[in-house]
């Protein structure tokens, strides 16, 4: 049985949203059983790129648009920060820890400098979260979600929808392929809070047989990594968000959303865990009928 909760407050306001910056934090998850052994094998390991996305570059207004931020607030009243995707006019993609315990969830679209007012944002309120069935939270497994909005998206040069990969890709790794992470994440171990300016990252996609190594042998063929080499990676704040490549037909394809990464930083080299998006095209119809799979 699907884990959804539906949300009785679906009003959209476009404006910013009204928000004390200093209790918003990244959201993060690590699996449990990986944190001991980890630990210990990387204690002496020091951050490869000190300015450090984390060692990425700002990205340029409009060159991310499928991309969004997500306010998550729990029972609690804490609020946290994650990433997603814009799929369609209804349908955000992000990932399950983003908003597992969420009672409600704003999304930021059109977005350049998360903390201000822009002209070319568009705040919602989402209408319902569903989160994967068979998410684990210990060993971070189906780590996905969807969020309904409440009302169609005005699409707009800052404001458009990902492309999704074909059926025809599914069994397709896409190792050696450059793969692109854009977030508001933390821009610096260093750093305690989310980026001001959306930020991007590139390096290869490696194949599961070289990165479940660096985390002994725990990654899945449900996952895809993306090499951590000269200290870019996504960080804190960035999960949840799209991991794209170019496609053959030249369209940006999103084949990842951030999960996890080394729990003793971002900089450190480690490649970075991602969702396969491949392996969930069918939950992803399923669950958003309104999302057209290609063949």
């Amino acid at each position: 049985m699907k884990v959804l909760v539906a949300l009785c407050f679906v009003a959209a306001v476009a404006q910013a949203i009204d928000v004390d910056w200093n209790k918003i934090s990244p959201i993060e998850v690590f699996p449990q059983d990986l944190a001991g052994p980890l630990t210990e094998s990387l204690k002496d390991v020091k951050d490869l790129d000190p300015s450090r996305i984390v060692g990425g570059e700002e990205a340029s207004p409009g060159q991310f648009p499928y991309q969004v931020g997500l306010f998550s607030t729990n029972a609690a009243g804490s609020t946290g920060f994650c990433g997603g995707s814009i799929l369609n006019y209804e349908w955000i993609l992000t990932a399950a820890h983003c908003v597992d315990v969420a009672v409600s969830v704003e999304v930021i679209l059109g977005a350049q400098y998360i903390r201000e007012d822009e002209p070319t944002q568009v705040v919602l309120q989402v209408a319902e979260i569903i989160v994967h069935e068979n998410w684990d939270t210990r060993n971070i497994r189906n780590d996905l979600a969807l969020l309904r909005l409440p009302a169609p998206i005005q699409f707009t040069e800052r404001i458009q929808p990902i492309h999704l990969p074909s059926r025809s890709q599914v069994g397709q790794t896409f190792a050696s392929e450059t793969g692109i992470v854009s977030g508001w994440g933390r821009d610096s171990d260093s750093s305690s809070s989310i980026s001001p300016v959306l930020r991007w990252t590139q390096n290869p996609i490696l194949t599961n047989f070289v990165c479940t190594r660096y985390y002994f042998f725990s990654v899945t063929s449900a996952q895809i990594c993306l090499s951590g080499r000269g200290g870019r990676s996504s960080c804190n704040g960035d999960s949840g968000g799209p991991l794209v490549v170019t496609d053959s037909d030249g369209e940006i394809t999103q084949v990842g959303v951030v999960s996890f990464g080394i729990a003793l930083g971002c900089a450190v080299g480690w490649p970075g865990v991602y969702v396969r998006v491949t392996d969930y095209l069918d939950w992803i119809e399923t669950h958003a009928p309104s999302v057209a799979i290609r063949d």
